[in-house]
């Protein structure tokens, strides 16, 4: 059982920064349409946990308690409803995380071909709300433009999504200054929803 759980536990690992490139780094050298799909929202995902994770302040031995057959963040979709539930994001992010995840469904169990370029895909992708790219970012990344093909819409709606998750991850809970606390309490603040 033990492989099994080491197993499920990699799907579940943060990545280091050299890590992360190499992921991107193989997001874009994949030509087939299922395999970049499943990898960018995979990522996405993986963002959303580490929020999850951060807003909860849960730590690395509670994890697969939370992530086990039938825990309360198994799946993608229960990991949508909870981010929307504890207030990382907003309807506007959800909307985007739903969208990612019913197109990731398609691509994953879809019994034919199927391409960014099939019909109900594209027109899928063309429904993703836009969102604001959150601070910090690099320079001028906020103002390109939605690219037009299907492929590259949706990787950089995913690429939004995923970004914004992860500084919501890295800066959602932040110790307050406890001058104003009973000794033994602590406080938190949580930045405002994403949209």
């Amino acid at each position: 059982m033990s492989i099994l759980k080491d197993l499920r536990m990699l799907s579940r690992k943060q990545g280091s920064v050299e890590d992360i490139a190499e992921f991107t780094k193989q997001l874009h050298n994949e030509s087939n349409d299922r395999g970049a799909a499943l990898l960018a929202v995979t990522n996405a995902d993986v963002a959303l946990s580490a929020a999850l994770y951060q807003r909860l302040r849960i730590g690395e031995a509670k994890r697969e308690e939370f992530d086990k057959l039938g825990g309360p963040l198994e799946t993608f979709s229960q990991r949508i409803m909870m981010g929307e539930v504890l207030q990382i994001y907003g309807p506007d992010t959800k909307y985007n995380l739903d969208l990612l995840r019913l197109l990731r469904n398609t691509f994953a169990h879809a019994h034919i071909p199927v391409t960014f370029e099939t019909k109900e895909i594209a027109a899928s992708i063309q429904l993703f709300k836009p969102l604001p790219l959150k601070l910090p970012h690099a320079v001028g990344a906020d103002a390109k433009p939605v690219p037009a093909g299907s492929r590259d819409r949706f990787l950089h709606h995913c690429e939004i999504v995923t970004h914004n998750l992860g500084v919501w991850a890295f800066y959602g809970v932040l110790p307050v200054s406890e001058v104003h606390l009973p000794p033994g309490y602590f406080a938190f603040s949580q930045p405002k929803p994403m949209p």
